[in-house]
């Protein structure tokens, strides 16, 4: 827009520097969207910092300026997001993919969002190579489908499921799963495991349902004795079954969409809630969710806000995002 501007201005004033300028931002732009595509997300500040310090590197006059703004953005895009364990929402858009890192690097991938390449940018910004474990919540797309950018394409080892009479899309992704070697395990409601220093409770579904988003497998991560409660996308007869989660960091079930209940959200809220949504035409989230989940005490983050929601597993438990 500014370059637009300035070049608009520029050219009805017959002041060729400014359509100058105009072409300089442009360019900018345009090779900032591409180089940091993969990065963690750096927001609109970062982003800036970044397309000025190209600008003025490319100005002649501003090369040693434009250098080292260059470096400084650089630097806040190949450090770590976070050190020691921790849990990250990843920005897939309308869907889910929660990475859970331990202590010394073990890494727990829950869902995979509904595209590949959004999901393979993402790991890879957060320098994943290798996975432990992934956990399929249920069968929807955009749950499994972004999986395929795992399956074959790292090393995986091992992979969780809950039985599906219509598996849908989940079949397509076991047998991509067994076409890799990675071993599968359909683990039962209450049996504990341990992935390092990551321990991981399988806390639902506690019975048979006929929606597939109440038939979520749902865990309770814990780390250093700070907890997580992953929900998948159960919804009112699932919650009301299950009963509140009571956890350090809740991932929001559903996109935060209108199908919990709001008593439930405000018991399991815990101190962040974490709500993995993108553009989306069914409202997600719904305001009400949003405030249930701040009446109970929770600051909530937003994927489609915030990108990547980076949460260490210390306390005080904490998050920076909108809030």
């Amino acid at each position: 827009a500014a370059a637009t501007t300035t070049g608009g201005i520029g050219a009805l004033l017959g002041a060729g520097f400014l359509v100058d300028i105009a072409v300089l931002l442009a360019g900018a732009v345009l090779w900032v969207a591409e180089a940091v595509d993969g990065f963690p997300a750096l927001g609109w500040w970062g982003t800036g910092v970044v397309g000025v310090a190209v600008a003025l590197f490319r100005s002649g006059t501003w090369r040693p300026l434009g250098a080292g703004l260059a470096v400084v953005a650089g630097l806040a895009m190949v450090l770590p997001t976070a050190a020691g364990p921790s849990v990250v929402a990843l920005d897939v858009g309308q869907g889910d993919a929660i990475l859970l890192t331990g202590a010394a690097g073990e890494r727990v991938l829950v869902d995979g969002g509904p595209d590949p390449r959004r999901l393979a940018e993402r790991l890879r910004a957060h320098r994943v190579d290798r996975l432990d474990l992934v956990v399929i919540s249920h069968r929807h797309a955009d749950h499994v489908a972004g999986l395929d950018a795992v399956w074959g394409q790292m090393e995986v080892g091992e992979a969780w499921y809950m039985p599906d009479p219509d598996p849908g899309v989940l079949g397509g992704a076991l047998e991509a799963a067994r076409a890799a070697g990675v071993p599968l395990r359909s683990p039962e409601v209450g049996a504990r495991f341990t992935v390092g220093s990551i321990d991981l409770e399988i806390v639902g579904p506690v019975r048979r349902y006929a929606s597939p988003n109440d038939g979520s497998l749902v865990l309770v991560a814990t780390v250093d004795g700070i907890t997580v409660g992953l929900a998948g996308d159960i919804e009112t007869w699932a919650q009301s079954d299950l009963g509140p989660l009571d956890v350090d960091v809740l991932k929001v079930p559903h996109q935060g969409a209108a199908t919990s209940d709001p008593e439930w959200l405000t018991a399991s809220s815990g101190s962040v809630a974490l709500i993995s949504v993108g553009p989306n035409d069914f409202g997600h989230p719904a305001q009400w969710v949003v405030d249930a989940l701040r009446e109970g005490g929770a600051v909530v983050c937003r994927t489609d806000l915030d990108g990547d929601l980076v949460v260490p597993l210390e306390r005080p438990v904490a998050a920076s995002c909108g809030g």
